[in-house]
């Protein structure tokens, strides 16, 4: 009969690892196949918002709308996309010459914004 020879310092003080995801909450995955724009428009609005991707897209998926709360992330990431609108804008001579990508962008924006306006004046309201 055979025996195995373990140390004794390999088997002190060794912690066993826990199976439980780093005890993290969202331990599940979700994934989803979109085309090269739409991942192009889904991330500018995610950076747009100053949220986390999971975050945004979880606050979409359960409620079809997302609350932002604007921060200095979100507010430059809303002004360097103006800027980029505003220079195809000024470039543009007819209609048919609009990106619709920058359009996109115009729209989260306003989007963003029209919530924001919208809780202030639900505020005052209440005052």
């Amino acid at each position: 009969m055979s025996r195995i020879y373990k140390r004794n310092n390999l088997i002190e003080g060794v912690v066993p690892k826990k199976n439980n995801e780093h005890a993290r909450k969202r331990n599940v995955i979700i994934n989803n196949r979109v085309t090269p724009g739409d991942r192009d428009i889904i991330y500018k609005r995610i950076e747009l918002s100053g949220l986390k991707v999971q975050d945004y897209i979880t606050e979409c998926c359960k409620y079809g709308k997302v609350t932002t709360v604007g921060n200095v992330k979100s507010f430059d990431a809303i002004r360097k996309e103006m800027k980029v609108i505003d220079e195809h804008l000024c470039q543009v001579q007819r209609a048919d010459e609009l990106d619709l990508q920058v359009l996109e962008s115009l729209r989260a924006i306003v989007e963003i914004l029209n919530g924001f306006y919208k809780e202030e004046e639900e505020k005052h309201a209440r005052v």
